[in-house]
């Protein structure tokens, strides 16, 4: 090339995409189109052959994987930088691109003028992601004390821009400390806690953040560190201090580096009145009891459902209310040696005041605090349950459905709809929103030739419909298909869910993942549509506040509950309505995989729906699926951004 133009080459395998884009990058007379790729090993020969500044290519695509691709061309043409294309923009996909050393990604729908610039900006070793991409990135971020990322995977071995952006969106304070054990790098939110300038705080050592009393020798305090997390204070810039929770550990790279998080503890307080609260909004009666077995706490559903006064059971021995046997023993097998105990559940039998008992279902789940290991005991009373299993194993021996029957119409009902969900995502991937994309694109294009005003402003209004359109596709896909369930995480489908519902319509959410079975593909997809309805029902009609989804393993099973503290209703009124067909669906999918399905609620108490459905298939009934469509995901199959 003899000018100055930035070379690229367009790597997309929609002719009307590539096309637009080749025509996109023509009209720039900063840009220069050298090559045309429709796969990823055409993509490539292209980098190799052409030798460009810039590649900008689709991460879908056949023949081939779109990280490989990318570790191809940074491996052979170093000097290219490599900008992700895509119509979609889910995590995992993202941080796989930017780990192999993506300079950007783009979803499509992107503005033809940001599309340019990132082209540019890439020439120019920048990176280039929208806000709202980069911020659902950084949630990994907030399990990083538990993360066992390799720092130079993130940033090859240097702390780019990029990178360092998104440790900007921990919600925690964080350091990178150099090795000279001086501080390279903070967050705003260290800025914020300790009242010093990004400039103020570069080259300073831990041990400046940190009282008098604390101050060791750096090395020993980093090391103090980086063994286990460190309840100490921190002090400000002013000299005031505040109780902080200091951690972190080693990164692996060419030159040795530590990141160091910081909690501010003066948030517990609250925290602790919101888990009270939280304790005492709960649907179920709720006790927390000491390692000797002494009720601690009770809330008002305790009372309720026990008949005593709350004052009456503090300091009672437990057994009072759960004389079982295996509930001692389960306590006893916590202690404090123990580094992350596991909660579980039991059904024991409830005594009352009047001595009267009852099927109880017990969740029991550690708690730690400064004084020690606890134990919370949600108690919910099972009779109803009971009866209404009992009701059903009865009408199921009556109609001769065996457990290999049962399995069969499930994975062939769980197959055909899921078969024909991934069917339409598939076609609205692969046509609806490469078409949309390219006339966007062109749209764009027209646009900059106007000089009109009228006509500019008629322009404009036609692309926020084009992605308008794009956005509510997208989102059709992942209800159709998320991508996490397609991943086999079932909690990560659910989670996205929450997102969606808490973006739209303000829910907060607590999603609580104690399931430590794997499920089988059928029975997941069977999980995630049933917990889909009632959450669907949750944000169309509950007018709620907060929803709480809990995975929980039960009895060889997933036993699935959902909490709302919206205004209830009356579910013999509402499940006699016409067309009404969202509850009977929950039950009758819980009651078609040999489960069972609860829904309590009444006007003014929320509601809560469980359900509880078995996880294996019987041994002696192996069941080979039914064929199903190929998926759109595989390097087989169809090609698609």
């Amino acid at each position: 090339m003899g000018d100055n133009r930035i070379a690229v080459v367009v790597a997309d395998d929609d002719p009307a995409v590539r096309e637009a884009l080749a025509d996109l990058i023509d009209s720039h007379p900063d840009l220069e189109l050298v090559g045309l790729a429709i796969n990823h090993e055409q993509a490539v020969r292209a980098a190799v052959d052409h030798r460009p500044q810039v590649v900008i290519m689709d991460v879908h695509m056949p023949r081939g994987d779109a990280p490989d691709s990318v570790r191809a061309i940074r491996d052979q043409v170093p000097e290219a930088r490599v900008v992700a294309l895509s119509a979609h923009g889910e995590r995992e996909t993202v941080l796989n691109m930017l780990a192999v050393g993506a300079s950007g990604y783009l979803v499509k729908g992107t503005p033809a003028e940001e599309i340019l610039e990132a082209i540019v900006r890439a020439a120019r070793d920048q990176f280039s992601m929208s806000v709202e991409l980069l911020a659902d990135c950084a949630e990994p971020l907030r399990r990083a004390e538990r993360a066992s990322w390799r720092f130079e995977d993130l940033v090859g071995n240097r702390l780019e821009d990029s990178y360092l952006e998104l440790l900007g969106h921990a919600p925690c304070g964080v350091l990178v400390v150099g090795p000279r054990g001086r501080i390279e790098y903070a967050n705003a939110h260290i800025r914020h806690m300790f009242g010093y300038g990004s400039a103020e705080l570069r080259d300073k050592r831990l041990r400046d953040l940190v009282p008098e009393r604390y101050r060791t020798a750096s090395e020993q305090l980093i090391g103090r560190v980086f063994t286990a997390p460190s309840a100490m204070s921190g002090r400000r810039r002013d000299g005031s201090e505040f109780p902080a929770q200091f951690s972190g550990g080693h990164l692996q790279g060419r030159q040795p580096r530590g990141v160091v998080f910081v909690a501010d503890l003066s948030q517990l307080r609250a925290a602790e009145s919101r888990f009270r609260q939280l304790i005492e909004s709960s649907p179920d009666a709720m006790l927390i009891v000491d390692t000797s077995g002494r009720i601690q706490a009770a809330n008002h559903r305790t009372e309720a459902l026990f008949g005593y006064d709350r004052d009456h059971l503090i300091g009672r021995a437990v057994e009072a209310l759960l004389p079982d046997q295996p509930l001692t023993v389960s306590l006893r097998e916590w202690d404090d040696s123990l580094e992350e105990p596991v909660g579980h559940s039991m059904e024991l039998v409830g005594r009352r005041s009047d001595t009267k008992q009852f099927p109880a279902d017990v969740s029991i789940s550690p708690l730690r605090t400064e004084e020690g290991l606890l134990t919370v005991l949600t108690v919910r009373d099972i009779t109803e349950v009971q009866r209404a299993q009992f009701v059903l194993e009865r009408s199921l021996e009556l109609l001769e459905v065996t457990d290999r029957d049962r399995q069969a119409l499930l994975s062939h009902l769980v197959h055909a709809q899921e078969a024909e969900r991934g069917r339409i995502a598939a076609d609205i991937h692969d046509d609806t929103i490469q078409v949309i994309t390219a006339a966007s694109l062109r749209l764009q294009q027209l646009r900059r030739r106007l000089r009109d005003p009228d006509e500019q402003r008629v322009m404009d209004k036609l692309d926020e419909t084009l992605k308008l359109s794009l956005s509510r596709l997208r989102q059709l896909i992942f209800d159709l298909r998320p991508s996490s369930l397609e991943h086999g995480c079932l909690a990560g489908a659910l989670r996205g869910l929450l997102e969606q519902i808490r973006t739209e319509t303000g829910i907060t959410y607590r999603l609580e993942d104690r399931l430590t079975a794997h499920p089988p593909a059928e029975t997941m997809a069977l999980i995630y549509r049933t917990a889909q309805e009632a959450l669907v029902n949750v944000r169309k009609h509950a007018h709620a506040k907060t929803v709480h989804v809990q995975l929980l393993g039960l009895d060889d099973g997933c036993l699935v509950r959902i909490v709302d503290d919206g205004e209830g209703y009356n579910p013999l009124e509402v499940e006699s309505r016409p067309g009404h067909l969202g509850l009977s669906l929950i039950q009758e999918r819980a009651q078609i995989a040999g489960g069972w399905c609860r829904i309590e609620s009444e006007p003014g108490s929320g509601t809560t729906v469980e359900f509880w459905v078995p996880l294996g298939t019987p041994a002696d009934a192996p069941l080979a699926a039914p064929d199903s469509p190929e998926s759109p995901d595989s390097p087989e199959g169809d090609p698609q951004p």
